[in-house]
């Protein structure tokens, strides 16, 4: 009886005749694409193109790794890299964050010596690792691939409408696997592509998966760039952190070095801990410089070398695309350097911010107003949440009465558990409390004890304040939240928050902004 014996070897890559010929027909497609999207304005990549921040971070290498594991970065004695992180979403064209989308994670970790492989970049002491929300990829072959570029990035509709109804197509795109998101940091990442551990014999794929302990703020899911607005209010006083894992290829024919459909199964193993400080990062600066800068599997030492025929292709495109959008920006193409004042700019974070009553859900009625302001988060949060200066600009605005008077209970109303009394010029009073502070960023309040008519209609309203960044300026949006008893209760607060408090809380926005730019 014969025994079949697999001729696949663990690492080993089996290259294929057309791999030239398929980089360049995609680099042509690329370029056309990218000529026609960005004709008169700056040019953006090609893929994971929209960008939701990029923040400061270290990477650092497991204490106590066995000998077997110290390879490459992980190497000699366990250090800890500063790093940048790029978050964005897939898609081409840049979209509303509620779209579905593959998202995308780029590190690029500094003062890493020793030399890499891409030409130009033999000695710029950075390494690169890039994941994705999929575990797989949606593409068995290259070719496979490039089919599906070409629809995708034609200036014809009937290509790409032909793609789309050919029924040999769809396994393909059965395996785009896009997801909903509501924060960058709340999702885990893949590689999807394998990379040589250290010799030729070994090969991995990275993992990065969250922290359960991190805590995630999510201002709301419905901004066109809200991934944007979560990930600031997150880091802006908590760091969150994500574990590195590789999982080695330990069978050839079950997990194929260029089959990136295949799901390996081998266990993960952790080496290193990605922590992303509390920071500022959304200036228009700092988005640009990310923007700027260029990521590529390649762009590593030789001991993480990228395997598989989609790498191979990716060393050639990914060159040439990022040479081609920084010749457009007329940008030179630049590696950013490790410094010892790399984190001097990081916040500290502040654990005690909140309490655990917290704004509900469920079973709610809520609306809310917004206005931007040419000011500092920091001018705008001091004048939005004094309580010397919430008579001046929450006026009456229709049947709504506004502040004449404020009393604090305790202390200044500026941590959580501070309360103070709120007295309308209906004479109705109510009592805030905070509940959750982010100085500068955000803060929360329930408010209680309704002297009037509403004591009938609702046992507890929420308002929550958020201070975002935009272009430069300050965007403060009041989101205000009401309980209800019943249904007669629910039916009178609807019309009363439709009809009259968006008018109210949006008029006082708008005071504010007129005494804040004045």
């Amino acid at each position: 009886m014969s025994v079949m014996v697999s001729e696949k070897k663990i690492g080993r890559e089996y290259v294929t005749a057309d791999e030239d010929t398929i980089a360049t027909q995609m680099v042509n497609e690329f370029e056309a694409q990218v000529t026609r999207m960005y004709k008169d304005k700056k040019m953006l990549r090609q893929v994971h193109t929209k960008m939701h921040g990029c923040v400061k971070a270290s990477f650092a290498v497991e204490p106590n790794l066995p000998d077997d594991f110290k390879v490459g970065v992980f190497a000699g004695a366990p250090r800890k890299y500063n790093a940048w992180v790029r978050f964005s979403n897939g898609n081409t064209e840049t979209q509303k964050d509620k779209k579905k989308d593959i998202r995308g994670i780029a590190i690029k970790l500094l003062g890493v010596p020793g030399e890499k492989i891409l030409n130009d970049e033999h000695f710029l002491e950075t390494q690169d690792f890039l994941l994705m929300s999929s575990e797989t990829f949606f593409a068995k072959t290259i070719k496979e691939l490039n089919t599906l570029l070409a629809a995708f990035t034609s200036a014809s509709k009937i290509k790409f409408l032909l793609y789309l109804l050919n029924p040999l197509h769809l396994p393909t795109l059965m395996r785009v696997k896009k997801i909903a998101c509501d924060n960058p940091l709340n999702i885990p990442y893949w590689s999807t592509q394998p990379y040589q551990f250290g010799t030729v014999d070994q090969a991995v794929k990275y993992h990065l998966r969250p922290s359960p302990d991190n805590k995630i703020v999510v201002e709301n899911t419905t901004d066109y760039n809200y991934l944007r607005y979560n990930l600031a209010q997150t880091l802006y006083d908590n760091e969150a952190k994500f574990d590195f894992y590789v999982q080695f290829q330990t069978d050839a024919e079950a997990m194929p070095i260029e089959d990136p459909t295949v799901p390996w199964t081998s266990q993960y193993i952790k080496l290193a801990t990605l922590t992303v400080y509390a920071q500022v990062f959304d200036s228009n600066a700092q988005i640009e410089f990310g923007d700027n800068l260029s990521f590529n599997p390649w762009h590593t030492l030789p001991a993480h070398r990228p395997l598989g025929s989609f790498n191979r292709v990716r060393k050639r495109v990914y060159e040439v695309m990022s040479k081609f959008r920084h010749d457009k920006n007329k940008l030179p193409v630049i590696e950013p350097k490790d410094s010892p004042d790399f984190l001097k700019d990081i916040v500290h974070p502040f654990h005690k911010n909140s309490i655990d009553q917290q704004v509900p859900s469920k079973k709610i009625l809520q609306t809310a107003a917004e206005v931007i302001v040419n000011c500092s988060k920091e001018k705008a949060y001091l004048y939005i949440s004094s309580n010397k200066e919430l008579p001046n600009w929450l006026l009456k605005a229709g049947p709504v009465y506004g502040v004449i008077n404020v009393k604090s209970l305790q202390a200044d109303y500026k941590k959580v558990g501070d309360k103070r009394w709120i007295e309308r010029g209906d004479g109705g009073k109510l009592e805030e409390e905070l509940i959750s502070v982010h100085r500068f960023s955000h803060y929360a309040y329930q408010i209680t004890k309704f002297s009037d008519f509403f004591r009938k209609l609702t046992d507890k309203a929420f308002g929550q304040m958020w201070f975002d960044t935009v272009d430069d300026q300050t965007r403060i949006s009041w989101v205000y939240t009401f309980t209800y008893k019943n249904v007669f209760a629910k039916l009178f607060l609807k019309l009363f928050l439709s009809l009259f408090l968006k008018k109210y809380l949006q008029n006082g926005l708008n005071n504010a902004k007129a005494y804040l730019e004045d």
